[in-house]
């Protein structure tokens, strides 16, 4: 009886420590990972198809002003030259917002509206004529414009809306403009515009008179069907226009905002939007050949540098009317003769695509007898035993002179014949060495009794030694010198100025002393009135003896002008 009393107490001591083994609460786990937040995106995008007329008035694409959908950065809406009246263009911007609702603005601005220079029928019909740079011109009243909320066609149709026109004169004046905000919606209805859609805007400009023709709603875009066929929606009529706004330019800025509408109830464009502009860098004169691009895409012919002797001419001989002859870097010893029209493109000055001008008959080291002729791109050495570095020696027009380094040490840099129009010379460096007797000469009726006309220097650096009077004589009428460096200092003058249409504005007259400029006459060119050249740096903010003659100076600038 005790052995069992015994046995059981075992048993129950087993059963004691099983309990305490299982004596945990209930419990169970469960875990969820990779819990995230995300923000949508508000990421505005911006494309652009773009249409033209050309020379013959017909309707084409337009690449320079067209690009797939990015964000904007160096794209320009309007890249127009040589507007003529009744010239009309169209394009269909589109925007994309991402995967988020928004609102969405925009607004325009002029930045500038100047005259830029004056021709003798522009003086006719203007009434406002003054200093070209400053005085407002006429094109931005005379362009006139349209924006419609389009269906991407390119085609303004008769259930399309405007919602804003009128001269581009006054596009600034319209503000902060909406597109979508808490109460308007130019695509009709209310709301924000959508995430992961595509609107588009259609735009319109004429130089003239711009009126709506909206066609019936259909398919097709302006060269497929489209426009040429049911017309761009508009027509253009230029007879209203007259001469006033002949040479003048408009430039302006385009900027399109998108802020989210979701938490955002009560956005409008008119009280919550502030365009930001960018901060225009300052301007500066004179020549910055490190600017300059060869082209590549154009060339219809390229030298390379073998034998360094005769290449670029036998390019030109072989050449065709128009083409556009690119030159490797590379020491070229010969002289160049230009006798038809065409380009000759270096690869830049600074990058040593060097012609150097030999002895012998010939007069330059490159010589232009052609019209319609672009030299850019060298460094261009004359010969001691020469007429000039770079020798105009016909009456021709449409010359362009660029992004040329000239190492002068024969009497001229750059000298023309009489009878020469429509020249530019623009962004070169004149560097007078021993021998030197000017820098620049155009040649007109003080001289030889033929009249030139219309030959610009813009942006230029003239300098180095001179053993002459003068650096720059100048015989061509109708004629703008701007945003130039002069910085030698001849025995009698820096600029001899024969014709009063002669506009000389925004240059450094580097050195304290010495006569700038001189208003001339002569004979042959009759009485001249006053030279204006207002708003120059003249070596000093008093300064004293700088001009000769009839030379209208004020106002003068108080320092001198930012250099490259």
């Amino acid at each position: 009886m005790k052995k069992n009393l015994i046995r059981l107490t075992t048993i129950g001591a087993v059963a004691a420590l099983a309990i305490v083994a299982t004596g945990a609460f209930f419990s169970d786990t469960e875990t969820s990972t990779g819990n995230t937040f995300v923000a949508g995106a508000i990421d505005l995008k911006v494309d652009n198809t773009s249409y033209v007329t050309d020379v013959d008035g017909t309707l084409i694409s337009s690449p320079n002003t067209s690009w797939e959908l990015t964000d904007l950065k160096d794209h320009l809406f309007f890249n127009f030259h040589d507007l003529k009246p009744g010239d009309i263009g169209e394009d269909t911007i589109s925007l994309h917002v991402d995967n988020n609702e928004a609102w969405m603005c925009a607004a325009a601005r002029i930045t500038d509206d100047s005259d830029v220079s004056y021709t003798e029928p522009e003086s006719d019909d203007d009434t406002t004529i003054g200093d070209p740079l400053i005085t407002d011109g006429e094109l931005a009243e005379q362009l006139n414009f349209a924006f419609w909320a389009d269906d991407g066609d390119n085609v303004f149709e008769a259930e399309e809306r405007i919602f804003l026109e009128g001269p581009i004169s006054g596009i600034g004046e319209a503000g902060q403009i909406t597109l979508a905000d808490s109460q308007t919606n130019i695509w009709g209805g209310q709301g924000p515009f959508p995430g992961g859609q595509t609107k588009y805007i259609g735009k319109a400009w004429c130089f003239g008179e711009l009126t709506q023709a909206p066609v019936a709603p259909g398919e097709g875009g302006p060269l497929s069907g489209g426009a040429q066929a049911r017309g761009t929606g508009f027509t253009c009529n230029g007879e209203s226009v007259n001469n006033a706004a002949q040479t003048d330019q408009v430039k302006g800025d385009l900027q399109f905002y998108a802020v989210q509408s979701r938490n955002n109830k009560g956005f409008t464009c008119a009280h919550d939007y502030t365009p930001k502009w960018p901060q225009v860098s300052e301007e500066k004169i004179g020549a910055l050949l490190s600017a300059y691009v060869q082209p590549t895409d154009t060339c219809t012919t390229t030298v390379t540098d073998i034998t360094g002797d005769g290449e670029i001419q036998t390019a030109i001989n072989a050449a065709s009317d128009g083409a556009v002859i690119c030159v490797d870097d590379g020491v070229y010893n010969e002289n160049v003769n230009i006798n038809k029209p065409l380009t000759l493109a270096g690869a830049g000055a600074s990058a040593t695509s060097v012609i150097n001008g030999q002895g012998g008959n010939q007069t330059g080291a490159v010589m232009i007898n052609a019209n319609n002729v672009t030299v850019k791109g060298f460094e261009i050495n004359g010969h001691s035993s020469g007429t000039a570095t770079v020798f105009v020696n016909a009456a021709v027009s449409s010359i362009v002179l660029d992004s040329n380094k000239l190492n002068i040490p024969s009497p001229d840099g750059f000298l023309t014949v009489g009878g020469v129009s429509n020249i530019t010379v623009n962004n070169n460096e004149f560097i007078g060495a021993s021998g030197a007797l000017r820098l620049l000469y155009v040649n007109g009726l003080a001289s030889v009794n033929v009249s030139s006309d219309n030959v610009d220097l813009t942006n230029n650096t003239f300098g180095g030694t001179l053993t002459g009077t003068l650096a720059i004589g100048h015989e061509a009428s109708n004629s703008l010198v701007t945003q130039n460096v002069f910085d030698s200092s001849p025995s009698y003058a820096v600029f001899e100025a024969w014709m009063d249409s002669i506009a000389l504005h925004e240059n450094n007259f580097n050195g304290v002393g010495g006569l700038k400029v001189a208003q001339m006459e002569n004979g042959q060119t009759g009485a001249q009135g006053f030279v204006n050249a207002e708003n120059n740096w003249w070596g000093a903010a008093a300064p004293a003896g700088h001009i000769a003659n009839d030379v209208d100076d004020d106002p003068k600038a108080a320092v001198a002008f930012p250099e490259n």
